[in-house]
């Protein structure tokens, strides 16, 4: 009996996925089926289940063609069942031609030979099944005679009938796109149903495009280099080339760039891309071309993110919205062509939002809801579109929450959270429903921070977490619930250290820690997961830090490693920057509180260092509005521990200042701040009323206020 098919193998014993058998004549179907099959992307929330058939791969590649492998060997029958022998699942094309083919016998004969009876599937394109039986009608027979009878487990013809698994392509039946995505359910043997659902919602937000072979990239860079040549020529020729390329970077290429799981092989090839696609004038191109190269350069983009590259990821993302403005203007009544745009104007404010440019980030948001309030109106029963419109709204209230503006930002948010909540009812299955309801359930944990509300603050984190950990338990092979799970897993851990809950907060760091380690190790170049791992040894280092500072120095300083590396990778990430000040406060305050007073200064100093350009700019400095105060007032704490009073005195009152700005009634989280500063100076009457805030609310302070300037983070930074 054949083996199954390893996932993402081609090694022994299996070469090929699947092993093409056809009559010459029907050449043109064979053609279209190979291509069909090396392109499909299997959708990744299946990649990695086990089935009947074995573990589900990323690409059903290589299809073997025994017309185009085989056409100079001399040996051609053993070729034809070497090659046979090393394929999972044996295809038959169907026809009254190859029904009297003594190939496709042949070949039909020697699969069931080896035991492959239960793998072959056939594609009916012309004739009709069984008709040999049919008086009068046996001409039109399209199963050759080896698929109508059953063999034995010795491999010997039986007198019994088979039933052979088909999909039919003729009119009238499944047609083309229904007859692939039955042959491909019967291969991967999952449920057609489920697999039509899934190309269906595909969708260009998130392709997440990975690394290749060093010998792909030299090919796609001869690949371009010829196609420049080519490109003197005439358009139709020019074109067809075009398309020839873009489908193999689509298809073939990326399969085989995602069974590597890395991105740095990548950028080469798509650097080689974006480089050619900026020769190009979108209004030449049909709009085939036009469809992949937009597809593509998202993709590119994405990945750029990923790695940290947000100005080559803005220039794909433009790139991608121009080729898919042409394609709207073109057809301005296809509500396909206007989600795409759509998609383009999200990537692109995203990219901006990203490098803290608020204001491009809220007109190119603005045109991204203008466009989802559109579609909507195109089809109202199309739920999709009708979602985009909520997540046009909520990306305007987090630019609202990033502008301070947080009432205005709850109040969208609490709206589009009871939507969700309906939503859910109604598609409890859905998973990008409830990843939608945890990212809207963590922005309100936020505000209810920001405000006091602990106790909701708690509620709503714990709701996040709950929706991933479905979304995981669903879909446990799905690398974006395991990449936002560390995230939302501390964000709870934050509001239980503030409310006293130590042991479970340091249980959650370590959960978090745990994943965040696998998903760093697995992709090193992905900036994204490196940045969550720091993250997670932040917040490790923070917990341990009033138990074990000199584990929590170790932790800290894995940490502060992390965030120089990607600091350095994209030196406009405010992310990146608030989190490498953090990391080297807390390096600081351990120091300080290990009584090493000139490493604390080194460390604290280096924090200004990094802070004193972004904040003299004043670009995105909500980002980092916290992190000056708090500086100051460890810095105080060092020189007071120095005997340097006056100095300390000082860098007090700076920071009072620093948490006084721009506020009549100073917010909830800068309270703690407050109060430490205060009762650093010996002003107890000023610090009682923002103390009593602060025990009203629940809070407990991870040190004692009167143990000096440590505390624990704040919310303000996602």
């Amino acid at each position: 009996m054949l083996p199954v098919l390893a996932q993402d193998s081609i090694a022994p014993p299996f070469r090929y996925y699947a092993f093409i058998s056809y009559s010459h004549q029907d050449k043109a179907w064979a053609d279209w089926l190979h291509k069909a099959l090396e392109t499909y992307a299997v959708p990744k929330r299946l990649v990695g289940q086990t089935t009947d058939a074995g573990v589900i791969p990323t690409r059903l590649t290589p299809i073997f063609r025994d017309r185009d492998e085989l056409a100079s060997a001399h040996d051609l029958g053993g070729k034809v069942n070497a090659a046979l022998a090393q394929s999972a699942n044996l295809i038959v094309i169907c026809s009254p031609r190859s029904a009297t083919s003594h190939w496709v016998q042949e070949e039909v004969l020697a699969y069931k030979r080896m035991g492959g009876s239960e793998r072959i599937f056939c594609v009916i394109v012309d004739g009709e099944p069984n008709a040999s039986a049919m008086p009068q009608h046996e001409a039109e027979e399209c199963f050759a005679p080896a698929l109508r009878v059953q063999f034995d487990r010795q491999g010997r013809a039986t007198a019994l009938p088979a039933e052979p698994i088909a999909a039919d392509v003729r009119a009238g039946k499944d047609g083309k796109a229904n007859a692939k995505l039955k042959l491909i359910a019967g291969m991967l043997e999952v449920d057609f149903d489920r697999l039509k659902q899934r190309e269906l919602q595909r969708r260009a937000r998130r392709l997440t495009a990975v690394a290749g072979l060093a010998v792909v990239v030299m090919a796609i860079t001869s690949i371009l280099a010829i196609f420049a040549l080519v490109s003197r020529h005439d358009a139709q020729r020019r074109q067809a080339q075009a398309e020839d390329i873009l489908g193999f970077m689509l298809g073939d290429l990326r399969g085989k760039l995602a069974t590597v799981g890395r991105l740095d092989l990548m950028v080469a090839v798509d650097d080689k891309a974006t480089a050619y696609f900026g020769t190009l004038q979108p209004s030449d191109l049909n709009q085939h071309a036009l469809e992949q190269q937009a597809r593509l350069l998202t993709g590119i983009g994405q990945v750029r993110l990923d790695q940290g590259h947000d100005n080559k990821a803005m220039l794909a993302f433009h790139d991608s919205y121009a080729r898919s403005s042409e394609l709207f203007r073109r057809e301005p009544g296809n509500g396909q062509r206007l989600f795409d745009k759509a998609q383009a104007e999200y990537w692109i404010g995203f990219a901006f939002w990203r490098q803290g440019q608020l204001d491009n980030a809220q007109a190119w948001l603005r045109r991204y809801r203008d466009s989802a309030l559109k579609l909507a109106a195109m089809d109202r029963t199309n739920f999709a579109w009708q979602r985009e419109v909520a997540s046009g709204q909520e990306n305007l209230a987090t630019l609202d929450l990033a502008r301070g503006r947080d009432e205005q930002a709850e109040r969208v948010f609490r709206n589009a959270y009871e939507l969700y909540l309906g939503w859910m009812k109604t598609h409890p299955h859905d998973t990008g429903l409830r990843d939608e309801a945890a990212n809207i359930a963590s922005y309100l944990g936020s505000l209810a921070m920001q405000d006091g509300r602990l106790a909701e603050a708690r509620a709503r984190y714990t709701e996040q977490v709950e929706y991933l950990t479905a979304n995981r338990t669903a879909e446990p092979d799905n690398a974006q619930w395991k990449s936002e799970w560390p995230d939302a897993r501390l964000f709870l851990v934050e509001v239980q250290a503030e409310t006293g809950d130590i042991a479970d907060a340091r249980r959650g760091a370590a959960e978090a820690t745990a994943l965040g380690e696998v998903l760093a190790k697995q992709d090193p170049t992905n900036k994204t997961w490196q940045v969550q791992l720091g993250k997670d040894y932040w917040w490790v280092a923070r917990l341990d830090s009033g138990v074990a500072p000199d584990r929590a120095m170790t932790e800290a300083l894995s940490a502060e490693r992390i965030f120089a590396t990607t600091r350095a990778v994209e030196t406009k990430d405010s992310l990146d920057l608030h989190w490498l000040a953090k990391s080297q406060m807390l390096l600081g305050e351990l120091m300080w509180r290990l009584g090493e007073n000139a490493e604390a200064t080194t460390w604290l100093s280096r924090a200004n260092a990094e802070l004193a350009p972004a904040l003299a700019t004043q670009q995105n400095k909500d980002a980092y509005r916290l992190l000056p105060p708090e500086l100051h007032l460890l810095l105080g704490g060092v020189a007071a521990q120095r005997g340097d009073d006056a100095a300390a005195q000082a860098a007090w009152s700076i920071a009072e200042q620093e948490l006084r700005e721009g506020t009549r009634q100073p917010t909830f989280d800068r309270l703690d701040l407050l109060v430490r500063v205060f009762l650093a100076q010996h002003r107890d009457a000023t610090a009682s009323p923002y103390l009593a805030r602060l025990k009203a609310s629940g809070y407990v302070p991870l040190y004692p206020w009167q143990d000096g300037p440590g505390t624990p983070a704040t919310a303000e930074s996602r």
